[in-house]
């Protein structure tokens, strides 16, 4: 007998390390027997939901829900100064084919698209074949942060400058009903400011979002401090001034209030069926050493929106979700 259940499709939004809360996403949806037929992500909603494409999703859970400070910094950072970025994504994308090997698109059994940018264009770039950990790679690369993606002749730069929810996509590949992620609604109305202190010791601490973090920030200047290059001595002398936030946070920050500001926009046209929005503004852009209680927040969105739209669900006969 033929499957008559429409198409679902999954939009996974851009939010760094806010980007945890899609694996809660994954979960939730799951435990009531809504497997997206489709999956499209943007930034690290690519990384996620490549990483579910590619069955693998509970590798890449138990690898966040152990990382400290000092294992982001391993697993994510190396500098490249003074080229297009300050991380060139090698050890990124190592850390990725580590999880989903050499994977390409194609052999998904799930329907896989990745957003980017066109740094020259400044057109969408929707990625649908080819390597797996490349589409990743090109998506999540931040402007400033992480070095332009060649593809195909073009440079390719954070999907979320474009799209950071991807509704779109996900329609344009057949999705019939669309759940879509947006993890940066409300983060700017937030009482928060990027964290600054009149003392070089204080500020260390604060200058990402607390300990840990500035930890990972000390680490980095250490490294800084063994390059033998003149030109890490205004960069060091810029980020040990009085009252700067870190250059993670600067970027990272700037992305947010353009992503979020193109988001509003989006939605209001490209209109997904079910529209989840964990609260998880309090979590920085490097700050994915807070993997679970971002996932818990994730699941915890995923159910009370479930619950707010059972009615007009048609994914499955019986869903098991409170009234």
């Amino acid at each position: 007998m033929r499957n008559t259940r429409p198409k679902l499709g999954l939009a996974l939004g851009s939010g760094a390390a806010r980007g945890m809360a899609h694996i809660g996403v994954l979960r939730a949806l799951a435990e009531v027997g809504m497997a997206p037929d489709i999956v499209a992500g943007t930034s690290i909603g690519a990384l996620v939901g490549g990483v579910y494409a590619a069955g693998k999703l509970d590798e890449l859970t138990d690898i966040v829900l152990e990382l400290d400070w000092k294992q982001v910094a391993r697993y994510f950072v190396e500098m490249s100064f003074p080229r297009s970025g300050l991380i060139e994504g090698v050890k990124v994308t190592e850390f990725l084919e580590r999880i989903v090997g050499r994977r390409e698109i194609a052999e998904l059994a799930v329907i896989f698209r990745a957003v980017a940018a066109d740094v020259n264009t400044g057109r969408e770039v929707v990625i649908g074949e080819g390597p797996l950990v490349a589409a990743i790679r090109a998506s999540i690369s931040v402007p400033g942060i992480f070095t332009p993606a060649e593809r195909q002749g073009a440079l390719l730069v954070d999907g979320g400058l474009v799209n950071p929810v991807p509704v779109s996509v996900c329609r344009a590949m057949g999705a019939e009903q669309v759940v879509a992620v947006d993890l940066n609604y409300g983060r700017l109305r937030r009482p928060q400011r990027l964290r600054v202190s009149g003392r070089r010791e204080a500020r260390k601490s604060d200058l990402i979002a607390g300990g840990n973090a500035g930890k990972m920030f000390e680490w980095l200047d250490r490294k800084m401090k063994h390059r033998s290059l003149k030109s890490f001595g205004p960069v060091r002398a810029w980020m040990e001034r009085r009252s700067m936030p870190s250059i993670f946070e600067v970027l990272g920050s700037s992305l947010c209030i353009i992503e979020e500001q193109i988001a509003v926009t989006r939605l209001k046209i490209d209109r997904p069926d079910i529209l989840i929005r964990p609260r998880v503004g309090h979590v920085r852009f490097m700050e994915f050493f807070l993997a679970r209680e971002t996932i818990e927040e994730g699941y915890r969105a995923t159910v009370e929106a479930l619950a707010k739209h059972k009615n007009q669900l048609s994914h499955v006969h019986s869903m098991a979700i409170a009234p």
